[in-house]
């Protein structure tokens, strides 16, 4: 048996003979390391935090106060009027520098345990506010709203994100550097209403939900508010389009928060569910009461130490249907929450849901076909200390199928180098999909400068990641392959551009991460050129990119051009676009393009173009139409994709999704079966034979949602999909009692779709109570 340190001590070699192909001799090696430790300290010689210029940086105060403003969204309370008032934002959009269409007073106050903002939004057409949201986590920007951005450790690279809408929807995030995790879901308070002078609101963000250190006296702070019917945004600090409201390089300073404090920093969360299972088809049944218990402590107060036992998922909504044409995995988003947290700090090299990510934490408690794997318990370190980001991820995944229980660690270091950019490592072991051993380290550089180009960004990033596997019962690492790549962005308003490079061996396999494509080397380019022309039209936007696939002996495989000359969109946000695309596959295996429809080997280029309108979302009925035609492999295609969105009123959404796709004239393979392991056709037969097929692709997904207030919703969604004859129904009620403390009910249906035999094939209730208990 290998031992541990053994194991680290493996892959530790192994990457230093990858870095150092040529250590000949003791002075060879010693020199490489000398010059690269001398390359790692400069980059991480202590640079001045601000990057903007101390007489253009706003700065506001916030007043210290005995007792805080009650949280009903009327300014009412007399403690408002010992706050500062800010009102000098700054139009960003629809034109960049000129005053807002309207006045805003922003108010900001703390009692040393809570930091409380108000807003009075004047706008003297108050029947025209759009306000067609409620619902805790909406999409909120489609709605007039006000956004409150901390970077609680003014680093000028993470922070978190609040907005608040005029029915008091909550909406809130995290981010490091440009990537935003949207689903964080703090403990915060919030109410508005809307009156004859415009609307107001009132937020208490407790401290005990943030990080930061205690005693540091200045926050990174922006401010905005956004109005709708006119797609106009305003902003406090840094009002300018090449930069995104998240990006924080040039944003403004909070004073007066040396008085915050954490308390103890404990927060202790039992949760307790009832389900059951009912397989009609088979006519079984079974009842389950679940504990649960989750314990997050802030071990600095940047540093919170946290432990799970039983970790229970049974409120997640369902994955969105989708239907694959590629013979590669498809991509589906984490939507658990005990994953969710902190996301930000285990991102890595600018991957995101693509080929080659390290570490996709959806590997963890789902089985290869999506059934759920208990987990038995864990911990996890998450947080910053000094300069350092660290995350740390252990969790003990209990036995399932042919699998035994499994041990998962991921570990995440990196350090803030330079003005903007970081530097890191990540580490991952162990396999929650079969009983080898398996080991990932990895290294990044992510840069990023809002002042080598002046007003303009400029980010790059470079990676490189290496797996060792050991085979089951083996006593050592016999697999090992890496992965390297690396990216330079231009992401600017006018002119945005980037260029991509990703080389993958052909064994790399991180057992935690996300990879559907190896022994390949790909390159990426994309370009856009942006108009913004001052009539109805906002922008107009020329756009082409590409990317090619080769594999390791440098052969094509596959490449892909999109460009898009028109892509028009209306300062109330209408669009429309037209794209031609231009694709070239070959498979080397025939592979099942749909199930029962198998695609010969071979070289395929097809030609198509599609064309979309789209409505605003503002409104309250949203209509999107998406069509494509042209060819697909050998055969033809026509795809409609119809959108409908209904808001009659605040309450209520109705919305429908439809896609259809008709194949005519596709050679495929005759004669063959599924592999189900690869899903490619397999025969005894020398050659397949071929027939001439048309067939028709259906998806549709319909939701029904009641928001009763911000805090209480009601959902449920349907979908079918004609690719598996089946419907799947989830009905999802969220109660939020107050923030930290919910319950669920829940219930989910499949149903056999097949005609002349639809029925009920299981139905699975689920009752869950969580509750926090904050010290």
């Amino acid at each position: 048996m290998v031992r541990p340190g053994q194991i680290w001590r493996r892959c530790v070699r192994q990457a230093v003979a990858f870095l150092l192909p040529f250590p000949s001799s003791i002075a060879s090696v010693t020199s490489v390391l000398v010059v690269t430790s001398g390359i790692v300290a400069a980059l991480l010689t202590p640079n001045p935090a601000s990057a903007v210029p101390v007489g253009e940086t706003p700065i506001a105060n916030a007043v210290l106060v005995e007792e805080g403003p009650t949280i009903d969204g009327v300014l009412d309370d007399a403690i408002w009027e010992k706050a500062e008032v800010i009102t000098d934002l700054t139009m960003v959009e629809p034109t960049a520098g000129a005053p807002p269409s309207f006045r805003s007073e922003i108010r900001i106050l703390t009692d040393g345990k809570t930091l409380y903002f108000s807003l009075r939004a004047y706008d003297p057409e108050p029947d025209k506010i759009v306000a067609n949201r409620m619902a805790r986590t909406e999409m909120f920007f489609y709605d007039d709203g006000f956004n409150m951005l901390l970077d609680t450790f003014h680093d000028r690279r993470s922070g978190f994100f609040f907005q608040v809408n005029p029915n008091g929807g909550r909406r809130d995030g995290t981010f490091e550097g440009d990537s935003y995790e949207e689903n964080w879901d703090g403990i915060w308070y919030a109410n508005s209403r809307i009156d004859e002078l415009g609307w107001t609101t009132e937020v208490a963000i407790p401290f005990k939900t943030l990080g930061f250190d205690e005693g540091q006296d200045v926050w990174g702070l922006n401010l905005s508010r956004r109005v709708r019917r006119f797609n106009e945004e305003n902003r406090w600090a840094d009002p300018t389009l090449e930069r995104f409201g998240i990006n924080m390089s040039r944003a403004g300073e909070l004073h007066g928060m040396a008085v915050a404090k954490q308390g103890v920093g404990l927060d202790v969360v039992p949760a307790f569910s009832f389900g059951g299972q009912y397989d009609e088809l088979n006519n079984r049944k079974n009842l389950d009461v679940e504990p649960s218990f989750d314990a997050f402590y802030r071990v600095l107060p940047s540093l919170t130490a946290s432990v799970t036992a039983n970790t229970d998922f049974a409120q997640t909504e369902v994955d969105d249907a989708q239907v694959n044409f590629t013979r590669f995995e498809l991509f589906f988003p984490e939507k658990r929450e005990f994953f969710l947290r902190d996301t930000g700090i285990f991102s890595f090299g600018g991957l995101r849901q693509e080929n080659g990510l390290p570490f996709f934490s959806r590997r963890i408690g789902l089985g290869e076909d999506g059934s759920a794997v208990r987990l038995l318990g864990g911990g996890r370190v998450t947080g910053r200390a000094g300069r350092f980001r660290l995350g740390f991820l252990n969790i003990q995944q209990d036995e399932a199928q042919d699998v035994d229980a499994t041990n998962i660690t991921v570990a995440r270091v990196s350090a803030n180098v330079l003005e903007e950019s970081t530097l890191g490592v990540l580490l991952t072991h162990g396999d929650p999909n079969s009983n080898e051993e398996n080991l990932l380290a990895a290294t990044d550089f992510n840069f990023r400068s809002s002042q080598l180009i002046p007003n303009r960004f400029v980010s790059g990033e470079a990676w490189y990641q290496q797996t060792l596997t050991q085979s089951s019962g083996g006593s050592d690492y016999g697999r090992a392959s890496s992965a390297w790549g690396g990216t330079l962005s231009y992401p600017n308003d006018k002119i945005n551009w980037k260029v991509r490079f990703k080389s993958i061996e052909e064994n790399f396999d991180p057992a935690l991460g996300f990879v559907t494509r190896a022994g390949i080397r790909r390159y990426d380019g994309e370009y856009r050129y942006r108009f913004r022309p001052e009539t109805s039209i906002r922008t107009w936007d020329l756009t082409a990119l590409g990317n090619v696939v080769t594999d390791r002996d440098d052969n094509v495989e596959s490449f892909q051009v999109f460009v898009t000359p028109i892509r028009i969109t209306t300062q109330v946000d209408d669009v429309f676009s037209i794209r031609f695309n231009y694709l070239y596959d070959k498979p080397s295996s025939p592979y099942f393009i749909v199930p029962h429809v198998g695609l010969p080997s071979g070289a395929y280029s097809f030609p198509s173009a599609t064309a979309l309108v789209s409505t605003s979302r503002h409104r309250p009925l949203r209509l999107e139409f998406d069509l494509g035609i042209g060819a697909l492999y050998d055969g033809w295609a026509i795809k409609t994709s119809p959108t409908v969105e209904w808001r009659p009123s605040k309450h209520w959404l109705v919305s429908l999704y439809y896609e259809d796709r008709q194949v005519f004239s596709m050679k495929a393979c005759q004669g063959f079966t599924r592999d189900d392991t690869t899903g490619l056709c397999t025969s005894d037969a020398a050659s397949p034979i071929l027939r001439t097929v048309d067939f028709q692709t259906r998806l549709v997904r319909f939701r029904v949602q009641f928001t009763f207030n911000p805090d209480t919703t009601l959902s449920t969604l349907a979908q079918y999909s004609n690719m598996s004859n089946g419907v799947s129904v989830q009905t999802r009620l969220r109660w939020i009692i107050e923030p930290g403390r919910e319950f669920f009910f829940v219930i989910g249906q499949t149903l056999d779709a097949t005609p002349g035999d639809f029925r009920v094939k299981k139905t699975e209730p689920v009752v869950k109570l969580r509750w926090t208990l904050r010290f």
